[in-house]
């Protein structure tokens, strides 16, 4: 069991990821934008961070930024509608991030969240 945080400004996506990984035994705790996942981020431990890109208050980009907040976790996800998400990634990209397109595959969500999940416990800290 992991515990997630979801973060997107459209509250049905975060239903929907949130009861899919709900059932796949995780817990997970919704957020509504960038500024409150942070305030999140910095006050509880989290496994895995799932985020929007585009935002109000703060974008998932800027909520990367933070390092204090995203060093711990295991994997983010980022998730987005934007066509130029690959021209994103550079910048942002390495090992513990991943790029995933809207709409997205629940089924490809979790099996991104297990894939970190499963290389903290094989490389414990």
């Amino acid at each position: 069991m992991a515990n997630i945080l979801a973060v997107d400004d459209q509250p049905h996506l975060t239903y929907i990821i949130a009861n899919w990984l709900t059932k796949n035994g995780h817990d997970v705790v919704r957020a509504s934008d960038g500024a409150a996942a942070l305030e999140l981020l910095l006050s509880r431990r989290f496994d895995v961070l799932v985020t929007d890109v585009d935002m109000p208050r703060m974008s998932g980009l800027e909520l990367l930024s933070h390092h204090e907040a995203i060093d711990d976790l295991c994997g983010v996800v980022v998730l987005t509608s934007r066509d130029d998400y690959r021209e994103l990634g550079p910048s942002h990209c390495n090992d513990r991030i991943e790029f995933l397109p809207k709409p997205f595959s629940p089924t490809r969500l979790a099996e991104l969240v297990e894939h970190f999940l499963s290389r903290r416990a094989s490389n414990p800290v």
